[in-house]
């Protein structure tokens, strides 16, 4: 694992680079766009030299122009001074404790993200079952693990739009209070009692309610845009929308940062045994649920239009409607939306596939290479980086290529990873490939950001919006973990044939040599079509 310690290395250092030269280009785009502000700033500066409390408030306005911008180009007016300072500055905060707690839980969820698989294993082989049944524990833990999966991933399809709704009426803060709150205590479960149950419970607590995570951190993002009236020109859309990916981009880098970190943690603390790993996860989900309680600012109070006209009841009638509609609730982005929000849908799901290969993945590391769960998590580790470093030099490529441009790059850097799997048996040359299409995990930025300005135009408030996103992507999370793992078996029936006297030339032999790379063939065809969808419509 020498090569992976060292991409991890090198890579970390290059990020101060990289967020500096974010920072600096930055700086200079806000310089350019309102010099008249910054002017009129410094003369009322000057001109109030002995009065230091207006002086002082005016270097403040200076130092947030940015922000400024990112105000009034949504629709918003600056009453006055005093105000527009305290609510960027708010703005600001909520933005903060959004990455802050976000980077948090991420590495709580990561350390035992990778737990369950050889804990199970263990738990399981030590029982007395283990001696009549045909499954080795390991496969009866990839069993497990899979049925948790989809019914996680049930129960979303289920909820999300529920989720949607209870943040639209009830705000962002309370909600995400209590979500990291059922994270620590799931995590506390098993360090106080370890077994198959308490595991089993954690792992459908750590996955269910991260995709709720989601949809609250994507709703408090997209109510820093909110338009406050009906108006903004064409140029102020385009901005917002970059401005909106340069935010997106930042979150996903803490979340990447998170990953990381979790990863080369959760790695070393899995062999150590459960309580190690789930008592870290613990506390820093206890440190997530703090930090949301005392920092985080209400953002629907900073985006005063985004419940306006979309009053929600929340009364036994509604509630049952809104429970019997969850299933369509899935379908709702695909037919109900017009013909580019279907596309923009349809997107997603070809992006969103490949993340939900399950345990697969882990699997084919351990017999495909021989990866210890350690190494395994470095490997992970090298990808957390790869997306911090794509994340934030994100708003130098958006400037550079514009955002049609990076998706339909970013899709083909994510075709790099499973076609150097299935081209070599050497997992060297799949890091590398991984190194090089670093940018193929920030690939549904582009198609985050178009979603959520078309909701914005369309009037749907967002928490509806992300949470029938979830609905629909949470199909994926149902299907996609029992497909590869499908795929899978079905790949090792293949690797059997040339070693049964089967084999020979032509489709026989091709289908030996593909084997357990099946599920990385999908993912070949997935990308391509993504592609494809990109090029001809956005």
């Amino acid at each position: 694992m020498r090569v992976v310690n060292s991409s991890v290395v090198v890579l970390a250092a290059f990020l101060t680079s990289v967020h500096r030269a974010a920072s600096a280009h930055e700086r200079c785009s806000t310089r350019s766009m309102k010099p008249s502000l910054q002017r009129k700033s410094r003369d009322v500066h000057a001109s109030n030299n002995n009065n230091d409390t207006k002086s002082k408030l005016r270097s403040t306005s200076i130092h947030h122009t940015s922000l400024y911008d990112l105000h009034s180009m949504r629709g918003g007016t600056i009453k006055s001074s005093s105000d527009a300072t305290t609510t960027i500055l708010k703005k600001q905060q909520t933005l903060n404790a959004l990455h802050q707690t976000s980077f948090l839980i991420v590495i709580s969820t990561s350390i035992v993200a990778f737990s369950p698989l050889p804990s199970l294993t263990r738990h399981l082989g030590s029982t007395v079952t283990a001696v009549t049944s045909p499954l080795t524990p390991q496969e009866r833990a990839v069993k497990i693990l899979s049925f948790l999966s989809a019914i996680s991933a049930a129960i979303e399809l289920f909820l999300s739009p529920l989720i949607g709704v209870w943040i639209d009426l009830k705000g962002r803060k309370r909600p995400s209070v209590l979500l990291y709150s059922l994270i620590a205590m799931a995590n506390l479960g098993v360090v106080l009692y370890p077994s198959v149950g308490s595991i089993c419970i954690s792992r459908t607590v750590n996955v269910l309610i991260g995709g709720f995570l989601m949809i609250v951190a994507n709703t408090v993002i997209a109510d820093m845009f909110a338009k406050n009236d009906g108006g903004s020109d064409k140029m102020d859309d385009v901005h917002g929308k970059d401005q909106m990916g340069t935010v997106l981009g930042r979150q996903a880098a803490s979340i990447s940062l998170g990953f990381l970190s979790g990863s080369l943690l959760g790695g070393r603390l899995t062999e150590l045994g459960e309580r190690p790993a789930y008592g870290c996860a613990f506390l820093f989900s206890t440190l997530a649920a703090l930090n949301a309680s005392f920092r985080m600012v209400e953002s629907v109070d900073l985006a005063k239009s985004a419940l306006g006209s979309h009053e929600h009841s929340w009364d036994h009638a509604s509630l049952k409607q809104k429970l019997l509609e969850a299933p369509l609730s899935s379908v709702q982005l695909l037919f109900h939306y017009g013909k580019r929000m279907r596309m923009l849908a349809l997107l997603l799901l070809l992006q969103s596939a490949p993340i939900f290969m399950g345990d697969v993945f882990q699997m084919f590391a351990k017999e495909e290479w021989g990866l210890l769960p350690k190494d395994f998590g470095g490997i992970i580790a090298l990808f957390g980086v790869l997306g911090i470093v794509s994340n934030m030099s994100l708003p130098i490529v958006l400037k550079s290529l514009g955002i049609q441009t990076f998706s339909l790059m970013a899709i083909a850097s994510s075709l790099l990873f499973p076609i150097t799997t299935i081209l070599t048996t050497n997992y060297r040359y799949v890091l590398m490939a991984g190194v090089i299409g670093l940018y193929g995990g920030a690939q549904k930025v582009g198609t985050t950001t178009a979603m959520t300005s078309l909701a914005s135009e369309l009037g749907v408030p967002q928490g509806q919006l992300q949470g029938e996103k979830a609905s629909m992507v949470a199909l994926l999370k149902i299907g996609c973990p029992m497909i590869y793992g499908m795929l899978y078996l079905k790949g090792k029936e293949w690797s059997t044939l040339t070693t049964s006297g089967v084999g020979g030339v032509g489709l026989t032999t091709l289908m030996a040599k593909i084997g357990k790379k099946l599920p990385f063939l999908l993912n070949v065809l997935l990308g391509v079509i993504a592609f494809v969808v990109t090029w001809t419509n956005v």
